[in-house]
């Protein structure tokens, strides 16, 4: 059972709009402003987001991300950046029916 908050709407002339505050903190992955708590930038400035993004153009392993980007925990990176980008459909599985394969690599 969902037990989040329920979408606000509203409804006037133009057609209804739907504010599904779940959603927002996705969507703020997708923005290059890097001023969200969601954004999480680099020692250099950057969205780390985003250069994950980038670097997964070609599909990658965990570890391979994991190296490029100097993350010391695999449980970190996954909670923190991975499966936020995978809920929200902005990297993707290479083999999606098998989540947890040893051979499974992510792109975007």
């Amino acid at each position: 059972m969902y037990d989040g908050p329920l979408p606000e709407y509203e409804i006037n002339k133009a057609g209804i709009m739907v504010l599904c505050k779940a959603c927002d903190r996705y969507l703020r992955l997708l923005r290059d402003d890097g001023q969200h708590p969601d954004h999480h930038p680099n020692q250099n400035g950057q969205d780390v987001n985003k250069l994950i993004i980038d670097f997964c153009k070609d599909p990658k392993s965990v570890q391979e991300i994991m190296d490029e980007f100097d993350f010391d925990s695999r449980t970190s990176f996954r909670r923190k950046y991975l499966t936020p980008m995978l809920k929200n459909g902005v990297l993707k599985m290479t083999i999606p029916k098998k989540p947890s394969s040893k051979n499974q690599k992510y792109f975007s």
